[in-house]
């Protein structure tokens, strides 16, 4: 449960980064669904906008930093933000336990919340799933998870 609360954490700082600069729009080809591939592909480049080093991972303390950067500008910092309870949470996303969110460790997650959020299962989020999905933590309406 606690995983999956950072693992929305991590998502909204990198939707809040995208929202900010005008980006994030996840259906690509404007067809009304966001494939696995749209979100991943979204997702993944919003996360790693926070990459400062652009060493191609994410260390505890440039997502901390892209969490307060995130509270300046008006928006929450979540559970990886600055005071929150990240560091137990971002050592259970780190599956290799190296300190660092890889492009590998991230893509695992986006699919684990894509997984959460297709409520139908037809391989696709809805406009609907995926404001279902910016409700609640667990990535499905009201915060329901599969």
């Amino acid at each position: 449960m606690k995983t999956i609360t950072l693992a929305a954490a991590l998502l909204a700082l990198g939707a809040g980064a995208a929202n900010a600069q005008g980006m994030g729009r996840p259906d690509a080809n404007g067809d009304g669904k966001v494939t696995l591939a749209e979100f991943k592909a979204s997702r993944v480049a919003m996360m790693m906008r926070a990459d400062a080093d652009k060493d191609g991972r994410l260390s505890k303390a440039e997502m901390e930093a892209a969490g307060k950067k995130r509270q300046e500008m008006g928006g929450k910092g979540g559970q990886g933000g600055p005071g929150g309870g990240g560091g137990r949470m971002f050592g259970m996303l780190d599956a290799n336990s190296d300190g660092f969110l890889t492009r590998a460790e991230i893509e695992k997650m986006v699919e684990r919340r894509f997984s959460r959020m297709d409520v139908n299962g037809d391989g696709s989020l809805s406009q609907a799933e995926l404001q279902a999905g910016r409700r609640g933590p667990m990535g499905g309406p009201g915060g329901a998870g599969r």
